[in-house]
């Protein structure tokens, strides 16, 4: 796969991850303002118990069915989407129901009562959206329509935000949960209609073992992904309960703990986007594991390329960012962006190894290894937590992010038979030699701005990196 090809893919679904981006940014600096850090709080376990029963409920079918549907032969492909579809209608409805079920008893374990049952509610109708989203993006990605998933991308991001302003401005909390539910519903629709018209319904029928197929791998998939959600969840509950039966201060170190998580996992999703666009399917097509080990490392350098100036402009402007998202007294967030951008750093690396484990490794090898990250999220928030309050999770999670892309580098070791390459570790200790030189001169500084010359100065090295690779694979291209 060549290089070019990845990094054009990451820029076309980093564009589309940048307009979504802004619209969650808008959403959030309005609640920001109109009802402050609580407001985020609340945005983030609303989103987080949407996001863990989506999870828990989509039994990894946008998972499964890329791998299952991109590394079919051509004939069996209409059988195994409409496998897909079947499995995917049923999982909508089960998450509907788990929201029926669930709604109360989490509302009480999370704020020790039922004020915010009724937003949850609201919030949660949103859950069946997002799996039956799930599915028709993995017909799309499997398809390979990634232009069509990254128009699809931004024209639901727009639409779910306008549709979803006027209800928080006027309902506020009970709009917040409307927003949520609105630009779920709205994404859902705009993809529907994308893959209706690019993955249109045939007339092939799934048999019992393409089914068992999707149900196979799920379970791998779903054990991982069911400890994911509960430590997620775990985690803000953790940070709700720090401050004891006060749940105000709680809920505003929560909404502290979502801002800067937000601002450093938004920004380089920019990047990881491709990573579960074009990269994922391309590497469980691989005819073998050394074209599975080369797609990976070329889209771990990608990755880097990519995402050094987003990380850059977070480390050395953080107070700068914090106050143009949000708004006047989220200034303890600030302290915590820079354990989230060095975990992020982490992920830069782990999250392409994940990926390839979970589409060349064997089930136990997946549910293994998802176990053990999950379980040393939680872990590190109980220690941490009641020591250093919501510093301790975002410390946590930098630990998370080395011990599991040091767990990762192992697997693929054993799955491979190789190392990833002296290449790809010298760019790795680059950046990172890059990043904390940078941060570390910026400290001295005083004023806002002193990082916008280390940022500008890591972009500009990484656009003419970028343009020489396209305009060489371009000449090669004409010449071919």
């Amino acid at each position: 796969m060549p290089f070019a090809r990845i990094l054009r893919s990451s820029a076309l679904m980093g564009g589309a991850q940048a307009v979504t981006l802004v619209m969650a940014f808008l959403r959030s600096k309005l609640i920001a303002v109109l009802i402050g850090p609580s407001g985020i709080g609340l945005m983030g376990v609303f989103n987080a118990f949407n996001a863990n029963l989506a999870t828990v409920a989509g039994w990894g079918l946008g998972t499964s069915a890329v791998r299952t549907v991109a590394g079919s032969a051509e004939g069996d492909r209409a059988r195994k989407v409409a496998a897909v579809r079947h499995f995917g209608r049923r999982l909508a409805w089960a998450g509907f129901f788990g929201v029926l079920l669930l709604v109360l008893p989490v509302g009480y374990l999370t704020f020790k009562s039922q004020d915010y049952a009724l937003e949850l509610l609201i919030a949660g109708v949103a859950v069946p959206c997002v799996i039956a989203t799930g599915m028709w993006t993995a017909l799309l990605q499997a398809g390979g329509h990634i232009g069509s998933m990254a128009r699809t991308q931004m024209a639901s991001s727009v639409i779910g935000l306008l549709v979803g302003l006027p209800f928080i401005y006027f309902f506020g909390s009970i709009g917040i949960a409307l927003s949520i539910l609105l630009a779920a519903m709205a994404t859902g629709f705009v993809t529907w209609r994308a893959a209706a018209k690019l993955s249109p319904v045939s007339s092939a029928e799934p048999t019992p073992g393409d089914l068992r197929e999707l149900i196979h791998l799920g379970i791998a998939l779903q054990i991982g992904a069911t400890l994911g959600a509960i430590s997620t969840y775990l985690v803000r509950v953790l940070i709700l309960r720090s401050h004891g039966d006060d749940l105000a201060a709680g809920l505003a170190d929560a909404g502290f703990y979502q801002a800067a998580f937000a601002i450093t996992g938004s920004l380089p999703g920019v990047i990881f986007s491709a990573t579960s666009s074009d990269f994922y399917p391309r590497v469980a097509a691989a005819k073998d594991e050394d074209e599975a080990r080369l797609i990976t490392e070329k889209q771990i350098q990608a990755s880097l390329l990519l995402a050094t100036p987003i990380l850059m402009g977070l480390l050395t402007m953080g107070p700068l960012a914090v106050r143009l998202l949000y708004a006047k007294g989220f200034e303890p967030a600030v302290p915590l962006l820079d354990w989230f951008v060095w975990a992020i750093f982490c992920f830069l690396m782990g999250w392409p190894l994940g990926f390839w484990l979970t589409a060349r490794g064997s089930k136990r090898t997946v549910a293994v290894f998802q176990s053990l990250s999950y379980f040393l999220m939680v872990a590190l928030g109980l220690l941490l937590i009641p020591f250093y309050g919501v510093k301790g999770a975002a410390a946590g999670y930098l630990g998370c992010g080395v011990i599991h892309t040091g767990i990762l580098l192992v697997f693929t070791r054993r799955l491979s038979g190789h190392w990833v390459s002296f290449r790809t570790f010298f760019w790795f200790g680059v950046v990172a030699m890059t990043l904390g030189l940078s941060r570390w001169a910026v400290s001295f500084a005083e004023g806002l701005y002193w990082g916008a010359i280390p940022t500008a100065l890591a972009a500009a090295a990484c656009a003419f990196i970028y343009f020489k690779v396209i305009a060489k694979a371009k000449a090669e291209e004409a010449s071919a």
